[in-house]
């Protein structure tokens, strides 16, 4: 923050912002001695500076009327929603339409047929026609406006077209140009994502069900766990995965099917929370671990442990259903909530507000730096173009040389090393495929550093990338899963071509960094494959144990970084990070493979990933290519506890 203020300062002596805008940030300096810099931070800074410079009504969401929409509309101007990732207007328009006789359909592969002969129809008969989902259907738009201008002048007046899409950038202009378009983004925070629900909900279906209280407390538990759910987006990987496109209509969904197993005054909990955490929700999510999660947060808001008088949904006591039958006292108690929420809420350690607060700065810095223009030097400066020349200067002094590449390929004597029993040791074998990954690296890095291999697009682009300090799309698309910078890239490049060097000249090591491997699977399965053929056993039926001791058959592995936990040294099991420390160390691991394991029930069993964003490709096991393998961590605390804060393991960090 105070280097950002100091940036400022410049550009105010350079006359490149306003005296409003000096005002601003002069504010926000002061702000910075009053509050601290902790909780001072970069997203509350930028809205202050959007306000100061174009108006409060450029941060706060405006409230969707339809019914004020309609009258901007006629029978040849569409209404188009343009969707967002967590809201759906269906059940909105549903209600408002409610009076009126209107026909949908979701469009898709050979829909555009029955569409035509719906909207035909309706031209006649003044119906309402609602086109879901038109962004998979861009071809049919034009046509579509063709046979409303065909008919503009036979259209009945009580005619309306309504229209749903993701954006996308091949959806016709003309329909844009011609129609009203309005967006509805999902609420942002758990008051407002509830205060939604809550005014959507009627006091008919809220009030009068035979199941009374209970009843009651399932409604606001079904309804705080989907603000949860969505709300943990916000935290990134730590949230989930992958960001899922829960919306609205999940959560009528739940409802719905909650009021059709309840309505004989009993509670099926078995079948609501196979519904609800299967189907409704879990439909949608994809990563096993994801699934996992998912799962773990239902039974915290809705299972037959939240209808106790005393249950809370967080260890604070701030969170939990009132002990009242009014709607509207569940709506007072909402507008009470924190507008601010804690991360306890969501079981998660502070840390991870940290997390989010980086992560929506760097996207900030990122955007900069992508719409920032190119200068020329000024005042003796050295220009970009003898920056990224000295910069693709040193990279390529700190690369292996050409002998080394040599060097490496003596591998090949390794694999005539044989067992007594005649059979290849599989670890040599992962080190040839090791050595030739990487030798495929480097030498696309020497070429395309000397420009022998990049077209000038390709070229333009590592030359933005280098003065961003960012690794060009074009190596990393060939190299390993790294989310590093380009110095910190480099260096990390230099450590592992190392260790693959070390291997080679003195033999296999005694401990293995598996942070160093290209492809770390390969080598895990290795050690399984050795295991197999020592002792004549299937290598299906082999899984790894993980403990300290010095191993007689495995391995023992090291370079795990600990994700929202750490390793405390003194009890030998899993604890809580401490603040402000993200990644901590976890120490050398020894990987014993086990027949038929089967691991004790304390253990916490924390996915190993390659990157922090966990995120991958699906691969036909139904693991992310991100994911590398599963290792179970003692624990003094239940799994559920972990599961919440996203505990995993990490082979890298980013920086």
């Amino acid at each position: 923050i105070y280097s950002f203020m100091l940036c400022v300062e410049v550009m105010k002596q350079q006359d490149e912002i306003s005296d409003a805008e000096w005002q601003f940030f002069l504010r926000g300096a002061s702000s910075l001695e009053k509050v601290g810099v902790r909780k001072f931070t970069l997203r509350n800074f930028s809205t202050e500076f959007v306000i100061v410079s174009l108006g409060k009504q450029f941060v706060e969401n405006p409230p969707v009327d339809l019914a004020n929409l309609y009258n901007d509309m006629s029978p040849s101007t569409p209404l188009i929603f343009i969707l967002s990732t967590g809201s759906d207007p269906m059940g909105a328009f549903q209600r408002f339409a409610k009076e009126r006789g209107f026909e949908s359909i979701s469009l898709g592969q050979g829909q555009g047929p029955i569409a035509e002969k719906m909207i035909l129809e309706a031209l006649k008969s003044g119906q309402w026609v609602f086109l879901q989902n038109c962004h998979l259907a861009v071809s049919w738009m034009l046509a579509m406006e063709d046979w409303i201008l065909i008919h503009d002048t036979s259209i009945h007046k009580d005619f309306r077209l309504f229209l749903s899409s993701m954006p996308t950038k091949v959806f016709p202009v003309t329909v844009l140009q011609n129609s009203v378009k309005v967006t509805n983004e999902p609420p942002k925070g758990l008051r407002a994502n509830m205060r939604r629900a809550f005014t959507e909900i009627s006091t008919s279906f809220f009030e009068d069900h035979v199941l009374g209280r209970q009843w009651r407390k399932m409604t606001f538990g079904i309804c705080f766990f989907h603000a949860i759910i969505q709300e943990r987006k916000k935290f990134g990987p730590l949230g989930w995965n992958i960001r899922y496109e829960f919306n609205d209509s999940d959560r009528e969904c739940a409802l719905l099917n909650l009021n059709l197993y309840c309505k004989d005054g009993i509670i099926p909990w078995d079948a609501l929370i196979y519904i609800t955490g299967e189907i409704t929700y879990g439909g949608r999510v994809t990563d096993a671990w994801d699934q996992r999660c998912l799962r773990t947060i239902l039974k915290s808001f809705f299972s037959p442990q939240t209808l106790e008088p005393d249950y809370s949904f967080s260890t604070s006591g701030i969170y939990y259903a009132p002990e009242t039958d009014q709607l509207e006292d569940y709506k007072k108690y909402i507008e009470s909530l924190p507008i601010i929420d804690d991360p306890e809420v969501f079981g998660m350690h502070e840390n991870a507000n940290l997390a989010f607060q980086r992560q929506e700065t760097m996207t900030l810095i990122s955007t900069i730096l992508d719409v920032n223009p190119r200068s020329s030097a000024q005042h003796g400066a050295k220009s970009n173009d003898e920056i990224v020349c000295e910069l693709a200067e040193s990279i390529l002094l700190k690369l292996p040389g050409k002998r080394a590449q040599t060097e490496t390929n003596n591998v090949r004597i390794f694999v005539s090393i044989l067992y007594e029993n005649d059979r290849l040791n599989s670890l040599t074998t992962v080190l040839g495929q090791e050595t030739d990954r990487f030798n495929n690296l480097l030498r696309l890095l020497r070429k395309a550093i000397a420009g022998l291999v990049v077209m000038s697009e390709e070229m333009d682009r590592i030359y933005t990338s280098f003065l961003n300090n960012q690794v060009p799309t074009h190596w990393s698309n060939s190299a390993y899963p790294s989310l590093k910078p380009l110095a910190s890239w480099v260096k990390d490049l230099t450590l592992r071509t190392s260790f693959i060097q070390t291997w080679i000249t003195l033999g296999q090591p005694k401990s293995f960094w598996i942070s160093g491997f290209f492809f770390p699977q390969g080598f895990l399965t290795g050690v399984l494959q050795n295991h197999a053929r020592n002792y004549n056993l299937p290598i299906d039926e082999l899984n790894f144990r993980f403990k300290l001791p010095e191993p007689e058959d495995g391995v023992l592995v090291h370079g795990m970084f600990m994700d929202s936990c750490r390793w405390d040294d003194d009890n030998m099991v899993i604890e809580d990070a401490l603040p402000r420390v993200m990644n901590a160390m976890l120490p050398i691991v020894h990987f014993e493979p086990q027949r038929n394991y089967v691991p004790e029930p304390s253990l916490y069993h924390a996915p190993l990933y390659k990157t922090s964003v966990r995120a991958g490709t699906l691969s036909t096991t139904g693991h992310s290519t991100n994911f590398v393998v599963t290792v179970m961590i003692p624990s003094s605390r239940p799994s559920d506890y972990w599961i919440s804060k996203a505990s995993a393991l990490l082979c890298q960090l980013d920086d």
